[in-house]
């Protein structure tokens, strides 16, 4: 059965998504009425993926049950007290992967051998929300990997403690803390870089350290932290002093230049980030990736320069927009299984992944038409034509596959329809005649490349 509702408990509201805003969506933008509309839908889905949680335990029974029911309690004792705050514990990035990990272990058939299901994932999110909201209270966890993480707030250390080992956190009295054994760790109330230089091995708590802390909304967080970031979980590893130090420069430069150039991308990045998870990466290029249900999150690698992160900040908000745009509708068909050549990539792509290819690249293809008319030195100028023209071609000609393969729904073709008519205004914009070759010759090289692969299998 559903774990009980009263007014004042975490609910997923209704959400209504009209036309305009679709609309707008779909030609690259939104803005902040879409971003709000996204955010607040997926702040819903996080709330039905945690009262599934609740609702599996409960079949479960015993134990589970009862710490289910528990963790569900403080959730809207939290919520009843500050829910805006609830609001930001559950729409952090991670709390959607890790209900999800839940959840499929409660489903996982019992008789199946391996470890039994546990409930931390969910008790860790209502530990969150009790420190944050100073709710009076005391949640049972267990230790993982020497240490226990708070999503949204960093993690206490326990290099000496077993996997599995019991640990205590608690909300009464001053300070909140931690205790594992005979450790206690405090937790501080205010996020703070202020001691990041002292950090060493034997640090007891370890904060997710911003990269923005605006006094009217939730930080932007860079999460060395949180493995249910990472594709396949894993530790991201933290940084040291000297790369946060390093990271919180160049995005500081970044994040000036899409306020400069990339105004209306600045607003929508600022309503949708809360998290970049840094990962290591080859030098010669840049990578970067979002999870469907990561909202808010992008895993990036070092940055190369302000205008490779900035670049990597609004293609990954094109994926971030269009995960959750899918979670409110349909825009491919299931189950087609069909592959497509994408300009962007050396594997096949399904319909869907294609789609989010097609958008991701428009929204590229926009970043650099905006860059070509800001840029002041030959070699960037240079560069801004080039991928401006590479881009806004590769995504037409993916986007006519798509609206030719059959594989998109009602709302899918309404969608590529208004993306063909922002490419094509893009078509129609003039590029010198040598960018112009150097943009095909590098599609071109990338087909061939393609094709020795793929081709004699296609």
């Amino acid at each position: 059965m559903n774990p009980p509702h009263t007014p004042h408990e975490p609910a997923p509201p209704h959400h209504r998504l009209d036309g305009a805003v679709f609309h707008e969506i779909a030609s690259g933008n939104g803005g902040p009425r879409a971003l709000s509309l996204l955010r607040n839908a997926e702040y819903s889905r996080r709330v039905v993926l945690a009262r599934a949680v609740v609702e599996q335990a409960e079949l479960r029974g015993g134990t589970l049950a009862a710490q289910a029911r528990d963790a569900w309690s403080l959730l809207g004792a939290a919520h009843r007290r500050a829910p805006a705050v609830v609001h930001e514990v559950l729409t952090y990035p991670s709390v959607g992967p890790a209900q999800l990990w839940a959840l499929n272990q409660l489903m996982t058939d019992r008789s199946t051998a391996g470890p039994p299901p546990s409930l931390d994932a969910l008790t860790a999110v209502a530990a969150a929300a009790a420190v944050r909201t100073g709710l009076p209270a005391a949640v049972r966890l267990t230790v993982h990997s020497g240490g226990l993480l708070l999503p949204s707030l960093g993690r206490a250390r326990f290099p000496l403690a077993s996997d599995g080992e019991p640990a205590l956190v608690s909300t009464t009295g001053g300070s909140p803390t931690v205790q594992c054994g005979a450790t206690m760790v405090r937790i501080p109330r205010e996020r703070s870089d202020q001691a990041l230089s002292h950090e060493d091995a034997g640090t007891p708590w370890l904060a997710l350290r911003a990269l923005l802390a605006p006094a009217d909304g939730p930080a932007l967080l860079l999460d060395d932290l949180d493995p249910h970031l990472l594709p396949g979980g894993g530790h991201p590893g933290r940084l040291t002093a000297c790369q946060w130090q390093r990271w919180r420069c160049v995005f500081e430069e970044a994040w000036q230049l899409l306020h400069t150039v990339h105004p209306e991308q600045a607003v929508e990045a600022r309503s949708a980030y809360r998290a970049i998870v840094p990962t290591g990466a080859p030098t010669d290029r840049n990578i970067s990736s979002s999870s469907d249900e990561a909202f808010g999150c992008s895993v990036l690698s070092v940055p190369r320069s302000p205008l490779d992160l900035a670049l990597a900040l609004v293609h990954e908000l094109q994926h971030n927009k269009l995960s959750a745009l899918t979670h409110l509708v349909d825009l491919v068909v299931r189950e087609s299984g069909v592959l497509f050549y994408a300009p962007w990539r050396e594997d096949p792509r399904p319909p869907g992944g294609l789609l989010h290819g097609v958008y991701a690249h428009m929204g590229v293809a926009q970043f650099w038409r905006r860059q070509r008319r800001a840029s002041l030195d030959r070699a960037t100028a240079w560069r801004a034509v080039v991928e401006f023209a590479r881009w806004r071609d590769a995504a037409k000609e993916a986007n006519e596959t798509l609206l030719a393969g059959g594989c998109l729904t009602e709302a899918g073709r309404r969608f590529a329809e208004q993306m063909r008519s922002t490419l094509a205004e893009l078509a129609r914009e003039p590029v010198p005649r040598a960018a112009m070759a150097r943009a095909r010759e590098l599609g071109d090289e990338h087909r061939d490349r393609w094709l020795l692969d793929h081709g004699a299998r296609w």
